[in-house]
């Protein structure tokens, strides 16, 4: 079992938390929070400063000029590059950005929804500190710490090794989405948690990235939206806005170790609380109506109206970090992921699912290869990339 650095210090108290009872239920006694204006406009003490995100840098990573009028992004081949952005935000106000690694190799493109956990009260954002980037932003010397050859955090994730044989992802150009929003980048609210101003604008950061994201690749000829653990909850929750930002694109979606969980293992008061302090119905698919009262309502849209596409779920049959954030019951994951891939999955001819037995979570970030039932995940992913029709669920 693997996972980032970044999640190990606030899942160890969140642990403490979830075998007290489920967070959120608490009724928020020790914290006020008041919801202000919808919003993606950035405080004004904020748009300029040293912790911006946009100063000049002198390491190996390239900054482009940053402008946002849907200009499309000029980048060195084959090199990471930061792309500041003045009109996406972090939750402390801070402007970010996103990063890009382009390639002529071929036509097609990688969107990639970082994740890092998920905070909805003073308690989990800023005591528990139970999502990545919160009070400390992420801007360009976050992003050159994470992609550090010494250290790096993100290569660990397989899709962007282009020396991989088995990357079925190699030879395309990556565009990566950074997380400090701690809302499973599903976001787009205000809100006053004790003295913190938390700007949970994940969702309308992404707008903003796909007003260039688009125009940079004219000649797409098909994209993926590939998101883990709260990043694959917003590659979820953001499908149908990416899909209909490409227009004709196809845009298929890769969704690892974000299973859309509802009651009895989700209590509808956190559901609740999230879809209110993130103001999560801005991210959700416009036509679901029922999108607005379960998360499985979601993948059943997608089924009925993403035909042409390919999705898959990514998961570990014994998650342990999403029934932490949920607040349920360790032991109670498996059938809960079971129900997921029954209900909400196997129904939809374009769709399947890789299930791996075992404790763990986030497949992509594995050692590879990962295999379940003697098929490896790598190859397995390269059936969805090439429209194999040999491409089934895999179900230890």
């Amino acid at each position: 079992m693997r996972t980032s650095r970044a999640y190990a210090t606030p899942l160890f108290l969140l642990v403490t938390a979830a075998l007290s009872g489920c967070p959120g239920d608490d009724g928020d006694a020790t914290t006020e929070s008041t919801t202000t204006t919808t919003t993606t406009t950035a405080p004004d003490d904020t748009s300029t400063g040293d912790n911006d995100g946009s100063s000049s840098s002198t390491g190996d990573v390239p900054t482009t000029g940053g402008d946002n009028d849907g200009a499309a992004i000029d980048a060195p081949a084959e090199t990471w590059t930061w792309v500041p952005f003045a009109d996406a935000h972090c939750a402390n106000g801070d402007s970010t950005g996103i990063a890009v690694n382009l390639t002529d190799r071929s036509d097609r493109v990688v969107v990639y929804l970082e994740g890092g956990g998920a905070c909805w009260d003073e308690n989990t954002c800023y005591t528990m500190n139970a999502s990545v980037h919160v009070s400390d932003g992420y801007g360009e010397a976050q992003f050159m710490a994470d992609f550090d050859p010494h250290l790096p955090k993100v290569a660990t994730a397989k899709i962007f090794d282009r020396d991989d044989a088995d990357n079925p992802f190699r030879d395309m150009s990556f565009v990566y989405v950074p997380y400090c929003t701690g809302d499973m980048h599903g976001g787009d609210n205000v809100v006053t948690y004790g003295e913190h101003t938390t700007m949970h604008v994940g969702g309308a950061n992404l707008v903003a990235y796909l007003a260039r994201i688009v125009p940079t690749f004219p000649a797409a000829e098909r994209a993926y939206l590939i998101g883990a653990s709260a990043g694959g909850y917003g590659a979820t929750f953001n499908w149908w806005r990416v899909q209909q930002a490409f227009g004709d694109v196809r845009v298929d979606l890769v969704d690892d170790s974000g299973p859309p969980l509802d009651p009895p293992y989700l209590a509808k008061e956190l559901s609740d609380t999230w879809r209110e302090r993130w103001n999560l119905a801005s991210s959700l698919p416009p036509e679901c109506a029922g999108c607005q009262e379960t998360f499985g309502a979601i993948y059943d849209y997608y089924g009925a109206n993403h035909q042409t596409q390919r999705w898959a779920l990514l998961s570990y049959t014994r998650d342990w970090i999403v029934p932490i954030y949920f607040g349920f019951d360790f032991e109670k994951f498996p059938q809960a992921i079971e129900e997921i891939v029954q209900t909400h999955v196997d129904p939809y001819e374009r769709a399947g699912y890789f299930l791996v037995d075992g404790v763990g979570h986030v497949l992509l970030t594995a050692p590879m290869p990962v295999t379940s039932a003697g098929v490896a995940l790598q190859p397995w992913l390269a059936q969805l990339v090439n429209d194999d029709p040999a491409w089934t669920s895999v179900h230890p």
